[in-house]
């Protein structure tokens, strides 16, 4: 998520690094192609992929869910949700079953409304897109990032409240994992925004901090039997690396352990080792977040959005 010169000047050292570049394009010595765009003034603030391959876009500029199929080069609107003006995370539940959140955040205004964060469900197996509300969440501040623990719990981001949240996409019920400072944002005037990215796996939470800074991650432990997720009395993020500015994020599929993460001040997407050593991976102006094919043709190409609208595509050598 980025500001722009509205946000007001006790914020006004983060603005050269958020506002959106007025490119969209990959440095062309970089070994990537732009693939996509959306239609006018968009904003794709998340993807992932799908089982058949194609991608799914959540956009922040209205609250639209967009595919993209790399094989036939179209894209089009596949769900548009109500009573919101963006969507901000979106993570894979079950194949083909993802968990949404939907909220008010104006990429007009650069303010986002508390208490306005919900989850949805969206169902792509059958022949037409079936989206299920699970649940507004009255005492959210700003829900962007999304994981999975199984199938029916994922886990959620409170960008506002420094606050990892657990729900269970059946019943709806919901409740605080952990409170953290290292997933706080730094005091400021202007748009609040921490913990960001999010991931989770085997009995650990990864997250970024957009404006605090860093890449983190806690041991949360899940038990399958109960539903219930929780941190340990003495669990503490530990930092990864001291990235600036980071958003989404995306596990290495070559089982090496690294990530790579999308820095859009810095207009690329950054690997991080499991030792915390980062390189530049690609070039991308305004990258909000990154996504590994899953077929056999594209498994080892990172698709790259952007807040501008574009989709980019580059070959990563693993």
């Amino acid at each position: 998520m980025h500001l722009l010169s509205l946000i007001t000047a006790s914020a006004a050292f983060l603005v050269p690094a958020l506002a959106r570049p007025a490119s969209s394009g990959l440095a062309s010595r970089q070994a990537a192609s732009s693939i996509y765009k959306l239609p006018g003034s968009a904003w794709i603030e998340n993807l992932v992929i799908r089982p058949n391959g194609q991608l799914l876009l959540a956009r922040l500029d209205v609250p639209e869910l967009w595919s993209y199929d790399p094989a036939t080069k179209a894209g089009t609107q596949v769900v548009g949700f109500t009573d919101a003006l963006s969507l901000t995370g979106i993570t894979e539940v079950s194949p083909d079953v993802y968990a949404v959140v939907t909220g008010n955040f104006s990429t007009r205004g650069f303010s986002v409304k508390a208490g306005s964060w919900a989850v949805w469900t969206v169902d792509l197996t059958g022949a037409a897109p079936k989206a299920t509300q699970v649940k507004l969440v009255p005492e959210s501040g700003f829900f962007i990032g999304v994981a999975p623990l199984d199938k029916s719990n994922i886990l959620i981001a409170d960008a506002a409240k420094a606050t990892l949240y657990q729900m269970n996409l059946g019943t709806g019920a919901y409740s605080v994992v952990l409170t953290d400072a290292s997933m706080k944002a730094p005091a400021q005037g202007g748009l609040v925004e921490g913990i960001h990215g999010l991931k989770y796996a085997n009995g650990t939470a990864y997250f970024t901090n957009t404006f605090g800074g860093g890449f983190y991650k806690v041991p949360i432990a899940f038990d399958a039997t109960t539903g219930k997720a929780s941190a340990a009395t003495a669990a503490k993020p530990a930092e990864i690396a001291a990235l600036t500015m980071a958003e989404d994020f995306i596990l290495a599929p070559d089982g090496s352990g690294s990530y790579y993460v999308a820095q859009p001040n810095a207009n690329a997407v950054t690997k991080i080792t499991p030792d915390g050593k980062s390189s530049k991976a690609a070039t991308a102006a305004s990258c909000s977040s990154v996504a590994f094919g899953r077929g056999a043709s594209d498994k080892n190409v990172l698709y790259i959005a952007t807040t501008n609208g574009a989709v980019f595509s580059a070959t990563i050598a693993q």
